[in-house]
């Protein structure tokens, strides 16, 4: 009889560790990825290629180009979900797939970059300009002076 209960109990503790309630490990991981999710009021804005002169990336789904020295900014949405690794990246190269002369959120654009010696090629499948308070809601880099 002792043996059929430890049998019973044994499967019950090991549940019981992988618990995915929202106080467990799991939940608070969830909550903080739904607390950022990130929504595009549009995806059809188009950037020049030439006038990129910086990024940030937010996740392995966002990234923010910088155009104009950084007074403009726009919202990348990639491909599949996200990019793998793209947030360690040091260097990101906007690809205009359509020889158009812009990135786009339609299209043939993408985000490339080098990971272990090979090229991930990551397509945008939508670009928002953004505004200074989606900026600011974003915590994306402050938009410089203006010159006088």
């Amino acid at each position: 009889m002792k043996l059929r209960i430890a049998i019973v109990v044994t499967p019950v503790l090991f549940a019981a560790c992988v618990s995915k309630g929202p106080g467990s490990q799991l939940g608070t991981q969830e909550k903080e990825r739904q607390a950022r999710r990130i929504e595009m009021s549009r995806t059809s804005d188009c950037v020049y290629q030439s006038s990129i002169s910086g990024f940030e990336v937010l996740d392995d789904r966002y990234v923010v180009l910088f155009a104009s020295g950084r007074r403009k900014a726009y919202l990348a949405d990639l491909s599949g979900g996200g990019c793998l690794d793209v947030r360690n990246q040091t260097t990101l190269a906007a690809v205009d797939g359509d020889g158009n002369g812009q990135i786009c959120g339609f299209g043939r654009d993408s985000i490339a970059y080098r990971r272990m010696g090979m090229v991930e090629d990551c397509r945008v499948l939508g670009l928002e300009q953004l505004s200074d308070e989606r900026r600011e809601t974003l915590g994306v880099g402050e938009k410089p002076a203006e010159p006088k």
